[in-house]
């Protein structure tokens, strides 16, 4: 049974308050999960926005990288550790 974040009664699961009209109140426990979503789904747009940005600086490389053979897909993998590297301490 919800309660009145106003006056404090039970309100059932009603919209409002019929006595003073006021919003029911949010346990602890809905607050939390709005909190994780949220952080949630901050981190899956950090997570896309570096990836995105480790295949846009890379991609040229690993062209290049195919046509070099074996020494280029060394150069290749070292550039793209650089990059991670360097998104890595752009969050920090």
């Amino acid at each position: 049974m919800a309660k009145c974040s106003r006056c404090g009664k039970e309100i059932g699961r009603a919209e409002a308050c019929p006595d003073c009209g006021a919003d029911p109140s949010r346990g602890i426990v809905d607050k939390g999960t709005r909190k994780v979503v949220c952080a949630t789904g901050e981190a899956l747009e950090i997570g896309v926005k570096a990836t995105e940005t480790v295949v846009r600086e890379t991609k040229p490389l690993f062209k290049s990288a195919v046509s070099l053979g074996k020494r280029g897909v060394s150069k290749a993998k070292k550039e793209t550790l650089g990059v991670a590297k360097k998104l890595k301490d752009e969050e920090e």
